[in-house]
C-alpha cells in the first residue's frame, strides 16, 4: 500500500485546502476529537473542501466557514495545533478513515 501517495501532488500541485472560520480574531479549522487526539480535516483541493461542507453544513457548528488553500508553510503552522490529520474525510457517517500522525504527514510534505 502506498501510504502517502495522496500527499504527492495535492490540489493539482496548488496546495492543500482546509475549512476555516474566524473565532473572534483567531482562525479555527474544521476538526474533531478522537481517542488518540485532536484531528484536523485537510482536503486535496478547494473543490473537495467545498463539496464536503455543502454536504455537511447543517451538522457543522457555527457560521462563516469557507474553504481556503494553504501554502506548505501555512499548513505547517496550522498542523502544529493538532495531533492527527485526516485527508479528504469520508462524508459517510461511521465509515472508516485513516488518521495520519501529524509529524508523519508533515514529514511527507518535505
Amino acid at each position: 500500500m502506498e501510504r502517502f501517495k495522496v500527499f504527492e501532488t495535492p490540489g493539482n500541485g496548488n496546495g492543500y485546502a482546509v475549512l476555516e472560520r474566524l473565532e473572534g480574531e483567531v482562525p479555527g479549522y474544521l476538526s474533531y476529537s478522537a481517542d488518540e487526539g485532536e484531528v484536523v480535516c485537510v482536503f486535496e483541493g478547494l473543490g473537495e473542501a467545498e463539496e464536503f461542507y455543502e454536504r455537511w453544513r447543517a451538522q457543522i457548528p457555527g457560521d462563516g466557514w469557507r474553504a481556503v488553500r494553504l501554502e506548505k508553510e501555512e499548513l505547517d503552522d496550522v498542523l502544529k495545533n493538532f495531533d492527527l490529520v485526516v485527508v479528504n474525510p469520508n462524508p459517510v457517517p461511521g465509515s472508516q478513515e485513516y488518521l495520519y500522525r501529524r509529524d508523519d504527514f508533515m514529514a511527507s510534505l518535505r
